[in-house]
Parts: structure tokens; sequence; C-alpha cells
């Protein structure tokens, strides 16, 4: 059995359940849909109520336990011999699940479908950050994901063998937002785990604004910096992230200063760059990255 896995967080969810229903008729008994809603406000819990009785289990919390430590909780609540988590932000095309039950006569432990993005807000140059760097960075096909299937793992939209969650799980010290997924696909490396990427994008339904992207963005760097000074013993992990790897050669090479100095002098342009749908190149996206995790750890 497969059972579909949706944390639910103050979005509505109408149009993705309203898909995976469709779908999972088709697939007759072999599939369940769980949510858990993380704590939502009293408005999106009302606006999905009318989703109730299409999932087999609905939990609500009692608190917001993040983005970690929800996904392991559904073990608890899911059944199925294979764990097909999707965000609830996504949409899905005809044979989406189909696809997914297809793989699983190549015995994989983890298999990722990939995530794209909507091209109606392209011209939109509020939008232009989060597109040019979701298209270039995220959208990428299987066989390009292939070839690095550890430090491509998305939690977007994969699915995943019990046993093997139940092995690893996600380390939920990680509480805010970003980069559970960048210290899980390590620990999957690390247990030699089998992962399989395929072309079954998801699509992102919910682009965010470039400021709300670079809010979320500086998150997730703080939330790297967290997991940086717990698995700073570690150095196959630090090796396997782009961004650490760049800040221990920046360290090798005595030039963190230089490069903090540098950010920190044009760290007010570059924000009115990369918000205002200007100039948003992604090398510029990621030299804010790292000078802000450098700025966190040398505070």
């Amino acid at each position: 059995m497969i059972s579909i896995c949706i944390p639910v967080y103050n979005y509505p969810v109408k149009s993705l359940i309203g898909s995976l229903h469709q779908q999972m008729k088709s697939m007759g008994g072999d599939v369940e849909l769980v949510c858990i809603d993380d704590h939502s406000d009293e408005n999106h819990r009302q606006q999905n109520a009318e989703m109730l009785s299409l999932a087999d289990k609905w939990v609500y919390l009692d608190e917001n336990v993040g983005r970690a430590r929800i996904r392991n909780m559904f073990l608890k609540y899911a059944r199925g011999e294979w764990l097909l988590f999707l965000d609830n932000d996504m949409s899905i095309n005809d044979g989406f699940l189909r696809r997914y039950a297809d793989t699983l006569s190549g015995n994989p432990d983890v298999v990722v479908g990939g995530i794209a993005y909507d091209s109606h807000k392209e011209n939109d140059n509020d939008y232009s950050l989060r597109l040019r760097y979701g298209k270039k960075v995220e959208s990428r096909p299987a066989r390009i994901r292939n070839r690095h299937p550890y430090r491509s793992f998305m939690t977007g939209n994969f699915m995943i063998r019990r046993d093997v969650l139940e092995t690893i799980g996600f380390d939920d010290r990680i509480t805010g937002y970003g980069h559970e997924d960048t210290l899980f696909g390590y620990r999957l490396q690390q247990h030699g785990t089998k992962v399989l990427h395929i072309d079954n994008a998801a699509v992102n339904g919910n682009v965010e604004t470039n400021a709300e992207f670079l809010s979320k963005t500086e998150e997730a760097v703080g939330n790297l910096s967290k997991i940086y000074r717990f698995m700073h013993d570690e150095p196959s992990f630090y090796r396997s992230v782009r961004l650490l790897q760049t800040y221990h050669l920046l360290q090798k090479t005595s030039l963190i200063g230089l490069v903090k100095a540098l950010y920190l002098r044009r760290k007010p342009a570059l924000k009115h760059q990369l918000t205002e749908g200007g100039d948003v190149s992604v090398r510029k996206f990621n030299f804010y990255k790292l000078g802000l995790f450098i700025e966190l750890i040398n505070h």
C-alpha cells in the first residue's frame, strides 16, 4: 500500500486533494490519503474542512511542530509500506500516482519525482527571483538529478519505504524552514540508501514574491548555520553541500574576512536588487546566501 502523506499548514488544499482523490479511484484499494494539519489558523482549517471526508485520516496538531518532525509523525498514522510525501501547495498531472507505483518493481528505497514551476508569473518582476532560482536549480530533469541523487533530494515530492524512514528519520532539532532535506539526503547517503529520481514533477503552486522568498531563504540559511554547528565534526557533510564547500575553501585561503566585509558593504544594495526584480542573477543570490552564512557563523 502507498500512503499519500500531506503536511498541511495555512494553505487551501482543495485542488490537490481533489486531484489525488480522482487518481486514487483508479488504483483500487492500494492507496490511502493521510493529512496532518500543523496547527493552521482557524480560517484555513475552515477552508479545508470540506476535504475531511476525502482523507482516510486527518489529524490536527495542538502546536506547530515544523517541517522535519511532522514528516516523522506520519509513521504513526499511515499504514502503507510506502509513504508518498507531497507539500500542500503542489498540484499534480494525470497519471502522477501510477508513475510512482510503476517504479516499485525496481525495488528502490526512495523515489523523488521532482519539482516544476508554473510559468504564468514569469514575466512579473515581483516573482522573478523565485522563478529564476526554481527553474535553474530545482526544476531539473531526472537524468541530471540522478548524477548526484542525495544532493538532489527534496522533500516537496518524494516516496520512501516505511522502514527507511523509521531507520533514518528527519532530524527534529531542525524546527524552522529549510535544509531539513539537505541533512536527510546526507543521512540517506550514509546508509547507502538506493535513491531513484524520476520525471514525475509536482508543480509548485505557491510561488513567493521576491521579498517573501528572500525572507524564507534567510531563515533557511539560519537553519543551515545551526545544522553546521551540530555537524561540525562530520567533514563529509559539509563536503556534500556547495555553500559549505565554498565556506571551507575561503577558510583555507584566509579569505573569510574579505568576503564578509564585501558582503556587509554590499548587503543593502544586493537585497534591493534581489527583491525589486531588477538584477536577480542566481550568482548574486548565491553570494548573498554565502555572505549571510558567514555573518551568522562569525558574528
